[in-house]
């Protein structure tokens, strides 16, 4: 037998076991009158969202203001409760590059390696190829050329 919720307009709250869901309501165990169905609770309805995205994440000090505790252990949480999500629904992984640099002219494009690579792809080495990209974020070039990777 389902249970249910009803409510009197004297403010009385109860649930109550009924046969079925066409069942009358029954009457006010605190007054007697008669009584309405209320709606279930939210959590009966199962509305679900899956944990923010990756993407969604501080991505320097500074968006975890500077380090506070707080901020760092809820972004953990996050994150964890992401990548568990990930493993049960493959379906919904986002595609991450590894980060080479992310503070400074990186910030709001961070430096993924892929890119590194490629920029150090004609010759040049490392640094080289992480202060080109840096002049490139300033100016708004693409300066890699067709190597480059936007992201």
């Amino acid at each position: 037998m389902p249970v249910y919720d009803y409510a009197c307009a004297c403010g009385t709250r109860f649930e109550f076991m009924v046969p079925s869901w066409s069942s009358p309501a029954p009457d006010c165990p605190g007054c007697g009158a008669e009584t309405t169905r209320r709606p279930p609770s939210p959590a009966v309805h199962g509305r679900a969202a899956p944990p923010a995205s990756m993407s969604s994440a501080p991505q320097s000090w500074e968006g975890l203001n500077s380090g506070d505790r707080d901020t760092i252990t809820h972004w953990r949480r996050q994150v964890e409760a992401r990548q568990e999500f990930e493993s049960r629904h493959p379906e919904h992984r986002e595609h991450r590059d590894a980060i080479a640099a992310h503070e400074g002219r990186f910030e709001r494009k961070p430096l993924t390696y892929k890119e590194l690579a490629s920029r150090a792809a004609g010759g040049k080495d490392a640094s080289t190829a992480a202060a080109e990209a840096s002049r490139d974020r300033r100016t708004g070039g693409t300066g890699g050329g067709s190597g480059s990777d936007p992201a």
